[in-house]
């Protein structure tokens, strides 16, 4: 009788944790989660970014490769960054189309063009999503060659907080992107590799696009 017990004790379990469970993983971009309670709070919290945006991200890196000080500052170079110990390595010219479809979930589009040293350019394209799911902000893209996935968090009314924290191998990211009006911005920095985390970032990033278009 006791075994019997335990096991419907387990089938009822089982049966309310996926009746209740989202059961969309993280990593879709495809279906929209079912809205809980808890995803309230963030209703329209992507609507500022809805339209066509243009503009250039660049890639920095510390000319002193890491330094002792505070790891993971929370201040940010402007484009002025090359003046502050850091040299230009990439830019990218991106096109970025956001399409809310409910006032927590949000298509994106990415397409990002590379110039090499002779001038040749060639565009990546990428698909992806915004979206709230069991109470959490996700920011999910699909790139050719992997799928990144951050978590979020509000600051203030305009400003979204991404972060990524893999550890095998390193990929530890740290984005502050705020929108104001037609402009949106981002500042951040990554440990990748052989980095150290206890050290400063020795990578950097900052981002300025318009937007063009709704």
């Amino acid at each position: 009788m006791k075994s019997h017990y335990i096991s419907f004790l387990l089938y009822t379990a089982c049966f309310v944790f996926f009746a209740c469970s989202n059961r969309v993983p993280v990593r879709s971009i495809e279906e929209i989660p079912k809205l809980s309670e808890a995803d309230k709070k963030y209703a329209d919290v992507y609507k500022a970014l809805d339209g066509v945006w243009h503009g250039k991200f660049y890639i920095f890196e510390s000319k002193n490769g890491q330094d002792t000080g505070i790891a993971k500052p929370g201040h940010f170079p402007g484009p002025e960054i090359e003046d502050k110990g850091l040299s230009l390595k990439t830019i990218i010219e991106v096109k970025q189309e956001y399409v809310s479809e409910t006032p927590y979930f949000q298509r994106v589009m990415i397409w990002d063009t590379y110039a090499d040293n002779n001038g040749e350019k060639r565009v990546i394209k990428s698909r992806g999503v915004n979206k709230i799911q069991d109470g959490k902000m996700y920011c999910v893209v699909i790139k050719p060659n992997e799928t990144i996935i951050h978590t979020g968090d509000t600051e203030g009314k305009d400003t979204i907080i991404w972060q990524r924290n893999i550890s095998s191998p390193l990929k530890v990211e740290y984005f502050v992107e705020t929108v104001k009006g037609n402009t949106y911005t981002i500042k951040g920095w990554g440990y990748y590799g052989k980095d150290n985390l206890k050290l400063t970032p020795r990578i950097w990033f900052y981002g300025k696009y318009v937007k063009k278009g709704n």
